[in-house]
């Protein structure tokens, strides 16, 4: 049986550790610096749950000068992996307010919600706590919500498999009280 192309599209704000989650999970790097991406597609094999998948992760940018951009990559995703820095709490009210409307389509797209950058989790008041995550996660009626780093290599590969799965799954049936959102925002439809 041929391969199935999922394609995953990564989005949130700049320097959340996007495009550092993907080096880590497609050649096991780290980069210790930070330049933006304005666009970057990696294709991988996966074998997941017993079938073969080729990959298509979609690398955007987080900057506003890049929407028009990084919205045409939109009509073609399987998934949204929507990410958020856990040391940076704008970021995350950022995910709430501006990335799920701006992700939106219909039909839906599923979305996986990752909490990057867990390495730098020191229970400073402006990180984001699980328990925040988990909330926004069943706000904007996500397939799953991980928490990771790309940095300690935590989670990174938990990350794009619960993408794949979201792909094969498809949106959630929304859970009737999982619509309070944590920061008044948003919604799915």
């Amino acid at each position: 049986m041929a391969d199935r192309i999922l394609n995953i599209v990564v989005v949130g704000d700049g320097a959340v550790g996007k495009t550092c989650l993907l080096h880590a999970y497609t050649d096991k790097s780290f980069k210790h610096f930070y330049q933006p991406t304005i666009y970057d597609k990696e294709s991988i094999e996966m074998i997941l749950d017993g079938q073969r998948y080729t990959i298509q992760l979609h690398d955007t940018a987080g900057q506003e000068e890049y929407d028009k951009i990084r919205q045409q990559f939109y009509k073609r995703a399987d998934c949204f992996l929507l990410c958020y820095s856990i040391d940076n709490s704008v970021s995350y009210e950022n995910a709430a307010t501006k990335w799920v409307q701006e992700i939106k389509t219909d039909p839906p797209i599923p979305i996986v919600l990752l909490g990057t950058k867990l390495d730098t989790r020191r229970g400073g008041s402006k990180e984001v706590s699980t328990s925040e995550g988990e909330k926004l996660s069943r706000a904007i009626n996500a397939n799953s919500f991980v928490e990771c780093s790309a940095k300690a290599g935590t989670n990174v590969e938990l990350a794009i498999e619960e993408g794949v799965r979201a792909c094969l799954m498809g949106v959630p049936e929304p859970q009737p009280d999982d619509r309070c959102c944590p920061i008044n925002c948003c919604t799915q439809s």
